[in-house]
């Protein structure tokens, strides 16, 4: 999923149109890593839970968070973060360790996912799992950003994608909020014809294109971007896949022109989307998008959702 959108994936701010400039980190601090307690309450950026908080967290390149209880205050959430991913933490938050040798010991502990019935998604200094022979592989290079691509949000579109079998062969795909690219690159994968990825971070811009490079499909990769989605739509036309692996705040803004960017007869795959019925995300995504709930196929997975207009 996406960071500021997303990317996330996109988890944090509106994406207006490209009104919203992308924040980056100062290059200084290069890739070192910090741990940082954020307030699971009272953020800016999150107005719907714990989970919310965490889900920013991993967007942002925490390769674990925990919960810490305080005396009696808030409940804080403790994550390792990337430095330079620290101006992108816009709630209250403090620095508690500081480690540069911490920069590539996570990798140790990152395994292959299997996803669905077919797909695997492998960092590439992960060795596969016998036992997964046969399955698709998606190669990410997920050290830096965006994790190992196996939230429940994440799992739930390449299902979708994996379910639409040969309506997949030959179609024009559009990752809004692209984040790794793991989505519209899986895409690729499976047989899409071509794909537009954008994102408000340059940083997820360069990492769907570094996975499109891992995974042999950058010939069919046609933009790769942080422009507008009305602005790509204008220029490539409707596309027959839209994937949107955002939050609802997100969705709501980008309803119209996510709908807008779909053909005739196309899917449109959304998801960050938290389940529970008395939250309303699902409804309010769909009624974003001018889409009837009969009309859609709902899919949930540990307290997400999944949304395909149809």
């Amino acid at each position: 999923m996406i960071t500021a959108p997303v990317r996330d994936k996109a988890w944090g701010e509106a994406w207006q149109g490209g009104d919203v400039e992308p924040e980056e980190g100062p290059e200084s601090v290069g890739d070192d890593r910090v741990v940082v307690a954020v307030d699971a309450e009272d953020t800016p950026w999150c107005s719907t839970g714990v989970e919310l908080v965490a889900d920013r967290l991993f967007s942002l390149g925490a390769s674990a968070v925990s919960e810490l209880a305080g005396d009696g205050g808030p409940l804080r959430l403790v994550a390792d973060l990337p430095a330079r991913a620290l101006d992108r933490l816009d709630g209250p938050y403090e620095v508690l360790e500081h480690d540069p040798s911490w920069n590539d010991a996570w990798r140790d502990h990152a395994t292959a996912v299997p996803v669905g019935d077919r797909l695997l998604l492998r960092p590439e200094w992960v060795t596969a799992d016998p036992t997964d022979a046969g399955r698709v592989e998606i190669v990410l290079d997920a050290a830096h950003a965006f994790g190992s691509g196996s939230h429940p949000t994440t799992r739930l579109c390449l299902e979708v994608l994996e379910g639409l079998g040969a309506e997949l062969a030959g179609a024009r795909v559009l990752d809004v909020g692209s984040g790794t690219g793991v989505l519209g690159v899986a895409a690729l994968v499976l047989g899409a014809g071509s794909l537009v990825a954008v994102d408000v971070d340059p940083a997820a811009v360069a990492a769907t294109g570094r996975t499109a490079e891992l995974n042999g499909v950058s010939d069919r990769v046609v933009e790769v971007s942080s422009r507008p989605v009305a602005d790509v739509t204008a220029d490539h036309g409707p596309f027959d896949v839209v994937l949107a692996n955002l939050l609802i705040p997100i969705i709501e803004t980008l309803g119209p022109e996510l709908a807008a960017a779909v053909a005739p007869g196309g899917r449109l795959i959304l998801s960050g989307l938290l389940a529970d019925p008395s939250l309303g995300q699902v409804d309010r995504a769909l009624a974003a998008i001018g889409v009837d709930s009969g009309a859609s196929n709902e899919l949930d997975r540990d307290g997400w959702a999944a949304v395909v207009a149809v």
